[in-house]
């Protein structure tokens, strides 16, 4: 009779706990500071392993609004990156956009044709740490920018 009473009060306290409600287990969203440094990790690790000569001088990285889930304001980064072109800007390409999908982003390849007339080789990706990332090869020159995820914040206040 005691081991009913108290497996009954046991499952009474449980009931009592409640289920848990939406507000009870939605996570905060990153910062806008966090979630950069998730982009900028992934353009410095793609820049290594490109092997590509990049220019200090011609790196850009700005914040811009953007809107979190919950639709409140947040904040998110662009980072760009300018480089040296390459003798066989197709198999960088490749190799960059190989590397992204082992790291399980999704990737798309297409080209285009710089002002210059060189022909560009791009792999788009996207998922992962990352909003989206685009490296983009010729023999002329290599560009890549990385956009991070929204993040908690003012883009105003992050410069």
């Amino acid at each position: 009779m005691i081991g009913t009473v108290l497996l009954a009060a046991i499952l009474l306290a449980g009931c009592a706990a409640g289920t848990p409600t939406k507000e009870d287990t939605v996570q905060a969203a990153p910062t806008a500071e966090h979630q950069r440094r998730q982009a900028a990790d992934s353009v410095e690790e793609t820049m290594r392993r490109s092997g590509v000569d990049w220019d200090a001088d011609q790196s850009d990285e700005y914040a811009q609004d953007c809107v979190l889930a919950d639709g409140s304001a947040g904040a998110l980064y662009n980072i760009v990156r300018t480089g040296a072109g390459v003798d066989d800007p197709e198999a960088v390409t490749k190799a960059v956009g190989t590397a992204w999908v082992a790291d399980g982003l999704k990737v798309e390849y297409s080209t285009d044709e710089m002002t210059s007339g060189a022909k560009r080789y791009l792999v788009n990706g996207g998922g992962g740490a990352v909003e989206r990332i685009q490296f983009g090869a010729a023999t002329t020159k290599t560009t890549m920018s990385g956009v991070s995820k929204c993040g908690t914040g003012d883009a105003a206040d992050l410069g």
